[in-house]
């Protein structure tokens, strides 16, 4: 599956400190949950490619807050606050941290005090759905513009209306994708172990709904066991131990993100199978320990995320709200991003494609 079907309608958490993008606890997965489809806007990336292209704007110093769930805690969030960071400097404004925690109480208070302190705008990662569409009402009643990153908010799927922008890659969409890529894998009827990060996070409830729909798509592809697996790979080993040893002829795993797959990889060879050939291995992140393992052929597959991207362009499309007062409406899909394009044409990560991506954490 390429770039150009991505572009067409596409397919980010409670993490602690292995994971990527987050979001605090919310509904458990519905059985009867469609995947909310996101749709990818074209015309906001290439308006913010344009924007960029024609030279950034100096705000002479006006005052950026950059309200995130996370910012230190993990690889991932480190390299998303350096893209906020560079982008300010390009764009000569002063940019001020609120580290959330992926703790949505404290989000709260941040966005409170952010309000207090009177910023020009606001780049907003909620900690969760609901707490931070309430967040984002409170940072729009400023009439401050507000670019929403990372995971998106107040019930949709993608883009929230009245703010400056959205920059993601993990919507619901996004995980159905990288499983419909895992299950067209099966030629014949194949047996699936899934992993996923923490019950009770919007992140786990997209990717159990992608599983759901995955599986009623594929029906030649049976889940024998679909379990939490906390970002952890010690969690990760255990599950996909227990799985192997009541299923020993499973075909593939799928998992949510690539330092816990590193535990799926430990509980196949410890089942005295080869990974990546007796059982097939695709995983979320594009890091560089799962690009690595990917090219030496150990995982089939990992789906690249852009951490730096997803914060350098939102900080720029606050940029232009600021300068210009234009929003960019619509969901910016990092696949579409000259990362992507113009290296491996795809955000599904293979031996075949390996050398053509550098990930970027």
């Amino acid at each position: 599956m390429n770039i150009k079907r991505l572009g067409l309608a596409i397919g980010v958490v409670a993490v602690l400190s292995t994971m990527t993008a987050c979001s605090a606890p919310s509904s458990a997965p519905s059985s009867e949950a469609p995947v909310q489809t996101a749709t990818a806007s074209s015309e906001a990336m290439t308006a913010t490619l344009d924007y960029i292209d024609a030279g950034l704007p100096d705000l002479g110093g006006q005052k950026i807050a950059y309200l995130a769930e996370c910012a230190t805690e993990n690889t991932f969030c480190q390299t998303r606050w350096q893209g906020a960071q560079d982008a300010a400097a390009k764009v000569g404004a002063e940019i001020t941290l609120f580290n959330a925690g992926f703790d949505t109480n404290a989000q709260l208070q941040q966005v409170q005090d952010a309000i207090q302190r009177g910023f020009d705008g606001y780049v907003f990662s909620p900690v969760a759905d609901s707490p931070g569409c309430a967040d984002f009402d409170l940072l729009k009643a400023t009439g401050k513009p507000v670019v929403n990153i990372n995971s998106p908010m107040c019930g949709n799927p993608d883009y929230t209306e009245d703010t400056a922008g959205f920059v993601a890659m993990q919507t619901e969409s996004y995980f159905l994708e990288h499983l419909e890529n895992a299950f067209a894998s099966c030629d014949e009827p194949c047996k699936a172990v899934a992993v996923g990060g923490f019950v009770g996070s919007d992140l786990f409830t997209r990717w159990e709904n992608a599983i759901q729909q995955a599986s009623a798509e594929y029906p030649n592809v049976t889940v024998v066991s679909d379990q939490p697996g906390s970002f952890d790979p010690a969690t990760a080993l255990t599950v996909v131990q227990d799985a192997l040893s009541s299923n020993p002829d499973v075909d593939l795993v799928v998992s949510s993100w690539d330092d816990m797959t590193r535990g799926v990889e430990q509980a196949i060879v410890a089942a005295g199978k080869t990974p990546g050939t007796d059982v097939r291995i695709y995983s979320v992140g594009g890091t560089k320990d799962g690009v690595a393992k990917v090219a030496e052929g150990t995982w089939t597959e990992t789906t690249v995320l852009l951490p730096y991207e997803e914060s350098y362009y939102g900080v720029v499309q606050l940029a232009k709200a600021i300068d210009t007062g234009e929003s960019t409406p619509g969901f910016t899909y990092l696949a579409e991003s000259p990362v992507v394009t113009d290296g491996p044409g795809d955000i599904f990560i293979t031996a075949d494609n390996a050398s053509e991506f550098t990930p970027e954490y």
